[in-house]
């Protein structure tokens, strides 16, 4: 049974299907953006809103309508106590008719809000841009964190499989204890179960980045091995600045304030006079009527032009409920104009807080896993020699692998921190993720001089 699961743990790896070709960051970018279907969605949305305007310029320009209808009328109709007579009408009529609008207050409040609507679609297809180079570069460092650590099992693992073998080789010659062999198998048996957790891990992430794309992507491991830009604290106030203008949600909600103000004004000038041209041309034809004696037909042409004054005076109370409507709801964008502001305000001081920290923590870390491996090499020595024992050793190994997992997650979350600082002032852009791929290198497996030589 405990070589099924040897079997078992092995394979869980090459058990993952693989492509043809691998991809880098910008190929997995440049495909979200082909077949993800929430930026699809934006894209979408972006050209509906866009038609606000046109659907806005039409009140300015003239209205041109045709109506027309023919008719035919049968009946008896007795006259002067006549017999009655069977009775045949025909007739036919056209309406042509031009409107142009000469004064409609409500008009311009309508260009001016369909202006500050396309505005907004457009800031929130930017926010789409923004969310999904965050996604991508999430999802992307997430598989390759996800494949570091079965990296980091898999060495761990041989590790201690040749501790247990040099724990028992001692043993049988008198120089160590069973407790020792005991002890490398129970460590042996709790590292196999870390790989296959690590491999489910590695799964389940590289399922996330199946539902971005579309389908499956065989990533190269890839490490990061130089650091971003170090950020100094007194560069925090610059950033809020630059969340204060340009941040996507504060963007979108100063449109939407905007489109509500204008709305206000809308309903108002539903009180006021509107003036329009009006020029009418018409055509009818008649064979005769059912109330004349005479067959007499008759065929008019006509035509008129006149402006057109509409004063309106009462509307049940329609009017003035939505301008109180219209007013209640600008003072609800400005409350979440408010929320935008804090909001983006509260992601800049996280972000660069998660950058600052990240930066710390990786070179902290950094220091962490040369001192674990100088553990290692001292534990193991000492053991050799008679002054460590198993355990040691161990606990030594066992040290030093959590250290290299949480260096490579901690260098990940510094890079996506820094990510997401930029998309909190607007300013992150596929080029942001160019950059990164310039501080990749590919990975390395797993071993003591790779590990010190990536942590100078």
């Amino acid at each position: 049974m405990k070589d099924n699961f040897l079997k078992f743990a092995f394979y869980g790896l090459s058990a993952l299907p693989l492509t043809n070709h691998a991809q880098s960051l910008l190929d997995v970018y440049q495909k979200a953006r082909a077949q993800d279907n929430q930026y699809g969605a934006a894209q979408r949305a972006l050209e509906a809103g866009m038609e606000k305007l046109p659907q806005a310029r039409a009140g300015f320009l003239p209205n041109v309508n045709v109506v027309a209808n023919k008719n035919h009328q049968v009946g008896e109709a007795s006259f002067s106590a006549a017999p009655y007579l069977a009775r045949d009408v025909r007739s036919w009529n056209w309406t042509t008719q031009l409107t142009q609008p000469l004064i409609r207050w409500g008009n311009w409040a309508a260009y001016a809000q369909a202006d500050a609507q396309v505005t907004q679609a457009k800031e929130q297809f930017v926010l789409a841009e923004q969310e999904l180079i965050v996604r991508t570069a999430q999802v992307y460092f997430d598989v390759q964190v996800a494949m570091q650590s079965v990296q980091v099992a898999e060495a761990q693992l041989k590790a201690i499989t040749e501790q247990l073998t040099l724990a028992q080789r001692t043993y049988e010659v008198g120089t160590g204890t069973i407790t020792d062999v005991h002890e490398a198998k129970a460590k042996q048996a709790l590292n196999l179960a870390q790989r296959v957790t690590a491999l489910n891990d590695l799964t389940t992430k590289q399922a996330e980045l199946e539902k971005l794309v579309g389908d499956y992507v065989d990533l190269p491991p890839m490490q990061l091995t130089k650091s971003l830009p170090p950020l100094e604290a007194t560069q925090l106030n610059e950033w809020l600045t630059l969340a204060a203008q340009h941040n996507p949600q504060v963007r979108i909600q100063q449109a939407a304030l905007t489109a509500a103000s204008k709305e206000v004004s809308k309903s108002m000038a539903a009180h006021a006079p509107t003036l329009d041209i009006v020029a009418n041309r018409a055509g009818n034809y008649s064979s005769g009527s059912l109330s004349s004696p005479a067959d007499l037909s008759t065929r008019v042409n006509s035509h008129q032009t006149g402006l057109q004054l509409t004063i309106p005076l009462f509307a049940g109370g329609a009017t003035q409920s939505r301008v109180r409507e219209s007013v209640a709801l600008e003072q609800k964008a400005k409350e979440e104009l408010t929320g935008a502001q804090r909001n983006a305000n509260s992601q800049v001081r996280q972000a660069f807080s998660g950058v600052m920290n990240g930066q710390a923590q990786v070179e902290a870390l950094q220091a962490a896993v040369e001192a674990s491996q100088s553990s290692v090499e001292s534990n193991k020595i000492g053991f050799k020699v008679g002054t460590r024992i198993n355990p040691d050793v161990l606990n030594a190994e066992q040290q030093l692998y959590t250290v290299m997992r949480d260096l490579n997650k901690a260098r990940a979350d510094a890079v996506m921190q820094s990510l997401k600082l930029k998309a909190a002032t607007g300013s992150l852009a596929g080029d942001d993720l160019a950059a990164l791929e310039k501080l990749m290198e590919p990975a390395q497996p797993t071993s003591f001089k790779n590990e010190t030589q990536a942590s100078q």
